[in-house]
């Protein structure tokens, strides 16, 4: 099919390629059918955008946004494109973004690795009445705002004398290119200036845009630690979450603000839903009509770009109905799932168990990840976790014994294990600030586009073990 041979798994053009954001050096080519993409620009843009402005009314003023989506792709031998299915959609509107957002064509179609994250503010913040951020997922709306909190004098500064500054990594082509078209504008410098060195501890958004709507991004399940950090700067300002998609399909969409159930939607695929808890393997599966509110069901998508039967390891959880269509919720994939003898703690279990060690603790979590330590005997759960404030290195076994508690509740085998001493207790590892930041800069420096990096939430490869094993805190 690379190549150019055709009809080999559907009759259907194949127009695009999704890259999936599984490996880092060889990532997967998912074949996108012109059906596909339409159903992700149906979905994901044209009902997502009036399911907000129903909700919304005239607290959305229509103004630009600003958008964090890139198109990066590459050219493949059959002379497709291939890259991330967002990137896609994107692309499919190019004709229109500059009316509908604020940043410029080179940093939404990048050809070479730049500090994009000021670019994208430089243009937004100029934009008094910017109305919206829209980005694939909530760690970038975040990465984005703790930018600004480090470097706004230097973007202030650059707005009001008409400059970019020298430090910021640009190409040289795209620096004279957009030097040649910026302005100087003292004026929204000194109201941005009077704003910011008010501090942050009172949400900034709404008082650098005063008529900012509402934030367009994935925040639900592994990304919710991101949706927590950015109501600090959003304040009152709703959220949209956006769909439930893959890069095989766009499989579910929020009918409502705030909402994080998901709405399936019917005509995107057809869906076989196979019950999460069964004991035994079953060729049998469940069709949609036959789910049950409150049970967990991994799905099976026959999609438009033929993909027959094909199980994409996602299991859900059904809370509620639309109509006749079952509100599902994401709750963990089943290739991360953790299992050292038997226990199989889910990406649920985990986040319960952080979020209640937080509490407990008394501390504000950045990001975390688990790692299945087989290199002690027996095997162990180990948490890794970034917090706001380093935390005292003299209470690290309370801190121990907290994590293992949590474990141990959220999955009662964990705790049955280590008493039988089948599992060695937990531990916990405090990662150096900017840890988990400095993984995704790195991981975008290495080709990943930013529209797919997802949280890590299990240190389950070589490099993720080296680089988080070598960032951990030592005074912690």
């Amino acid at each position: 099919m690379l190549t150019g041979e055709e009809g080999l798994i559907t009759n259907d053009p194949i127009i695009h390629y999704a890259l999936t954001s599984g490996s880092v050096d060889n990532p997967k080519k998912i074949p996108v059918s012109e059906d596909t993409v339409k159903l992700y620009r149906e979905y994901a843009t044209q009902y997502s955008f009036a399911v907000i402005s129903e909700a919304l009314g005239e607290k959305w003023k229509k103004g630009r946004g600003l958008n964090l989506m890139e198109v990066k792709f590459e050219t493949l031998p059959n002379g497709l494109f291939a890259g991330s299915i967002s990137g896609r959609g994107v692309y499919s509107i190019k004709n229109l973004l500059f009316l509908m957002f604020t940043s410029p064509k080179e940093v939404v179609f990048p050809t070479e690795i730049m500090d994009s994250k000021y670019i994208h503010l430089r243009y937004a913040l100029i934009e008094k009445s910017l109305s919206y951020i829209v980005s694939a997922f909530m760690t970038g709306v975040c990465d984005l705002m703790k930018y600004l909190e480090a470097n706004w004098e230097m973007i202030v500064s650059d707005i009001e004398n008409g400059t970019i500054n020298e430090d910021i990594k640009i190409p040289d082509d795209v620096r004279k290119t957009l030097l040649a078209k910026i302005k100087p504008d003292p004026k929204r410098a000194a109201a941005l200036r009077a704003a910011f060195q008010k501090g942050f501890d009172d949400p900034i958004i709404p008082r650098i845009w005063p008529e900012f709507a509402f934030v367009h991004a994935i925040g639900s399940g592994g990304f919710s630690v991101y949706t927590d950090k950015m109501r600090h700067y959003l304040g009152d300002i709703p959220i949209y979450f956006s769909v439930y998609a893959a890069s095989e399909s766009i499989m579910a969409i929020c009918s409502e603000m705030e909402s994080q159930a998901f709405v399936l939607i019917p005509d995107s695929a057809f869906y076989e839903f196979i019950p999460a808890n069964q004991e035994e393997e079953t060729n049998e599966t469940l069709t949609m009509d036959q789910l049950e509110t409150g049970k967990d069901y991994e799905i099976v998508i026959t999609n438009t770009s033929g993909f027959y039967r094909y199980r994409i390891k996602d299991v859900v959880r059904v809370v509620g109905w639309y109509n006749k269509c079952p509100k599902i919720q994401f709750v963990y994939r089943l290739n991360q799932m953790v299992s050292i003898a038997g226990e199989k703690t889910t990406e649920d279990c985990i986040s319960w168990s952080v979020r209640e060690f937080v509490k407990e603790a008394k501390c504000e979590l950045v990001d975390y990840s688990v790692y299945a330590d087989i290199g002690v005997s027996p095997g162990r759960y180990v948490i890794f976790m970034e917090t706001e404030k380093r935390l005292a290195k003299d209470q690290h076994h309370e801190y121990r014994r907290i994590i293992e508690e949590k474990l141990g509740i959220a999955n009662p085998s964990i705790g049955a294990k280590v008493k039988s001493g089948v599992l060695s207790p937990s531990d916990i590892t405090f990662v150096q600030e900017e840890t988990y930041a400095l993984y995704r800069d790195l991981m975008i420096m290495r080709g990943i586009s930013g529209n797919q990096l997802k949280p890590v939430r299990v240190i389950d490869t070589l490099v993720k073990e080296n680089f988080f094993f070598a960032l951990a805190d030592k005074e912690s």
